[in-house]
């Protein structure tokens, strides 16, 4: 499963506009935290939330970048508490507790499991808030460590390794966010790079390489603060090696193209729910050792002022 996807995202832009104030501030309440819900809005204080995420794997692409499809792929839910505080006007910390299921099945074999999954700690300093300067887009710097709470492959107790939820190693990620605002549009053009710390695997010992995403999300604020759009990720990670299994160059890359719809729907003052849908995109050589999937989310998010 891609573990990038449970981080608060982070963002690297190369686009700014001389858009008006009035209208940044009024947009922007909208569109923060489209795809992932866990990040407050700027008049918000405390925040908590649940998520509901569904994986189908319906094929996989192959060290070559060849995609082949299955129908009996693995379906992956995760149920995401997080709850969020903005410690300054700038400064914001999330903590994210994931669980995780797995249905799996094989010839003769089908087998449900589930643990916790590893907990992510994450940071959001703003260094333009939107609306800040007129000729200047929001910009926020953005920070994270995830811990392997989690039960790793290898660690597994079910036959079909259904209970395994975790990576078995602590990532770090760093990277950049920018939204820019064009009346009721917006576009936020996000980029980050994570990095694994090696771990023990059976018989020797497994190294990763550093794994670095980009994510472009734009849509409108309709009348209401309904928020409606669409995004397309890439993510890519070089060679790492695993001294036991022998995994290492070509093998061991990894790439994986998504793309989906969001919406966001404001509940009073209180309360908001975000939907979306995604599918990571079947075309060869736009993956790479990587399944692919169909994969659904909603949220429920209650904040305070």
């Amino acid at each position: 499963m891609c573990r990038e996807h449970a981080l608060v995202v982070f963002a690297l832009a190369v686009t700014a506009a001389a858009w008006p104030s009035s209208a940044r501030g009024q947009a922007c309440c909208g569109a923060t935290g489209l795809v992932i819900p866990a990040r407050l809005r700027i008049y918000e204080d405390y925040g908590v939330g649940l998520q509901a995420r569904q994986r189908q794997t319906y094929g996989d692409f192959g060290s070559d970048g060849a995609f082949g499809s299955t129908s009996t792929g693995d379906l992956v839910t995760e149920q995401d508490l997080f709850v969020m505080a903005r410690v300054s006007s700038r400064l914001e910390l999330a903590v994210l507790v994931p669980y995780v299921e797995t249905y799996r099945r094989i010839p003769g074999r089908s087998e449900w499991g589930g643990f916790f999954g590893d907990v992510a700690v994450s940071g959001r300093y703003e260094l333009v808030h939107g609306g800040e300067y007129r000729h200047v887009p929001a910009l926020g710097l953005l920070a994270g460590v995830t811990a392997p709470t989690g039960r790793a492959p290898d660690q597994a107790h079910n036959l079909l390794a259904t209970d395994a939820a975790g990576t078995g190693s602590y990532q770090g990620t760093l990277g950049l966010e920018l939204e820019s605002l064009l009346g009721r549009w917006f576009v936020t053009f996000d980029g980050w790079v994570a990095l694994r710390s090696s771990r023990p695997s059976p018989g020797g010992r497994a190294s990763f390489a550093p794994r670095l995403t980009a994510l472009l999300s734009g849509g409108y604020v309709f009348t209401g603060q309904l928020a409606l759009g669409a995004f397309a990720s890439f993510s890519e990670e070089g060679a790492g090696d695993d001294t036991a299994a022998g995994a290492s160059g070509e093998a061991s890359r990894m790439r994986l193209v998504t793309g989906g719809l969001a919406a966001a729907l404001p509940c009073g003052d209180s309360w908001r729910l975000q939907a979306t849908a995604s599918i990571d995109v079947p075309v060869a050589a736009w993956g790479r050792n990587e399944p692919a999937a169909l994969g659904l989310g909603t949220a429920l998010v209650r904040v305070w002022p």
